[in-house]
């Protein structure tokens, strides 16, 4: 059952991307001098984000949508929203979190940015921080400060592929639904 999964969704993947791939025209229809490919120019607007799936236990998906605008030749501002459904088949319980980014990017290389952001995502409030007859909220706000380097990889022409390493200067242990200060991502932008 899971490989049929994986299978549909990597399926999938190739089907989009080879439509992607069949939608750019060549130079010479596009216009443009010859030899230079009309897509290459910087566009302002730029879509994608992050989406991850874990099969395991706990089964996990993630998605963080997110939009930036060019705001000069190196510099990218940006919002985004953030969703984690987790699915625990141990215990048989659920967890989700959601929330927003802001984030702003410096790309000094074609193939490399650095970023930051400010992260606030909505949790679930730990039992293990609440005692008996405590008022505190079910779900709480997180605020994190985030910093990182990323790597950028031109697919097919009008995919790009983003990965990066990431490191959270707010995070809690007992609070935050990371294992670690450090996150890696893996995403997309068009």
């Amino acid at each position: 059952m899971i490989y049929r999964v994986i299978t549909l969704i990597w399926s999938g993947v190739l089907i989009g991307f080879s439509v992607i791939q069949a939608q750019v025209p060549p130079p010479s229809v596009a216009g443009g001098s010859m030899g230079q490919n009309p897509h290459n120019k910087i566009k302002p607007w730029r879509f994608g984000g992050n989406l991850s799936a874990l099969l395991g236990n706990p089964q996990v998906i993630d998605a963080s949508p997110q939009v930036t605008y060019q705001l000069h030749r190196k510099i990218r501002l940006g919002l985004g929203a953030n969703y984690r459904y987790s699915l625990f088949k141990s215990t048989d319980s659920v967890a989700q979190l959601y929330g927003g980014h802001v984030l702003a990017q410096y790309q000094p290389l074609g193939w490399f940015f650095v970023s930051g952001e400010l992260e606030a995502l909505n949790i679930a409030n730990s039992p293990r921080n609440r005692g008996p007859g405590d008022t505190r909220p079910d779900r709480v706000w997180q605020f994190s400060p985030l910093l990182g380097v990323n790597i950028r990889l031109r697919l097919l022409h009008l995919v790009e592929v983003n990965v990066g390493l990431i490191r959270d200067f707010n995070y809690q242990p007992n609070l935050s639904p990371y294992p670690s200060a450090w996150r890696f991502r893996f995403g997309f932008s068009l």
